[in-house]
């Protein structure tokens, strides 16, 4: 399991999130509770902290998948950071805690989870949430983070980043432009923030002269999604399809409409990007 050791202003973090952090970890060692970063705070983790890029945009919320294998377990893990850590709930969204100014979303998946990848929680407002790609993610070589504090914890990988932020979107294509962007960024990056892996262990892909570097990506980035989703047929056929869907026109689109907003090109060529993933992931 790689590890990368950094320092606490390297997050770009609210400064209350020490104190979020160190109560979640006896929240989750309480309750046995094993668990990884996810969402925009992990993609900066790779992008800003350990590689130096300027993140593309921040956020207010960290989220945490965390893996729940027994029913109570996850409103136990609530109620005890509401009495004893001081944390407030959201009467919007049972998933969301505050403490301070941050805000936390804990994401359970793993046993608790129905057929559809859904799970369903007590609470009020948003209590049920479908989490498809989570246990894929975790059951992959996470790598670790260790700030200075000492607190130390997993985070998802780039093309587990993607995963998830596809998914995501395609739950709900109309209130997620920005995962499609994300993934955007990623891909922008992606090449020069794993180089070295990528010469030593795809180099059959340098073959083709008029291949550019974010094609090489995009291709490797297809590859590392069959890793994860190889497992779940019904995961691997879901990515396929949403792949499928959006190569199928080379004008229309619409993931390839909403990376014209970060890469400020045409759908045709983002289509191409599109079909490389398509063809690393079933090759």
């Amino acid at each position: 399991m790689p590890s990368y050791k950094i320092k606490y202003d390297q997050l770009r973090q609210q400064p209350g999130i020490t104190g979020l952090l160190s109560a979640l970890e006896r929240g989750f060692e309480k309750f046995g509770i094993d668990f990884y970063l996810v969402g925009a705070v992990a993609r900066n983790v790779w992008m800003s902290s350990i590689h130096g890029i300027a993140p593309r945009r921040t956020t207010a919320d960290t989220d945490f998948a965390v893996l729940i294998n027994n029913k109570g377990t996850y409103e136990a893990l609530k109620a005890y950071l509401i009495k004893e850590e001081g944390f407030i709930p959201s009467q919007e969204n049972a998933f969301v805690l505050i403490k301070g100014d941050a805000q936390v979303d804990l994401l359970p998946f793993g046993a608790i989870e129905d057929e559809d990848s859904k799970v369903t929680v007590q609470g009020t407002g948003y209590t049920s949430v479908h989490v498809p790609g989570f246990k894929e993610v975790y059951d992959t070589d996470l790598p670790e983070l260790e700030l200075e504090n000492g607190h130390t914890f997993k985070f998802a990988t780039l093309p587990g980043i993607v995963l998830l932020k596809l998914l995501a979107w395609d739950d709900r294509p109309e209130a997620r432009r920005d995962d499609i962007k994300d993934i955007s960024d990623i891909l922008h990056h992606y090449f020069n923030m794993h180089d070295n892996e990528i010469w030593e262990n795809h180099f059959d892909l340098f073959d083709r002269d008029d291949a550019e570097l974010i094609d090489i990506a995009a291709h490797v980035m297809g590859r590392e999604l069959k890793k994860i989703t190889g497992s779940n047929e019904k995961l691997f056929k879901r990515v396929e399809g949403i792949l499928q869907a959006n190569t199928a026109d080379t004008t229309n689109s619409p993931i390839g409409k909403i990376m014209i907003e970060y890469f400020g090109n045409t759908v045709a060529e983002n289509v191409a990007l599109l079909k490389r993933i398509w063809q690393g992931l079933t090759e």
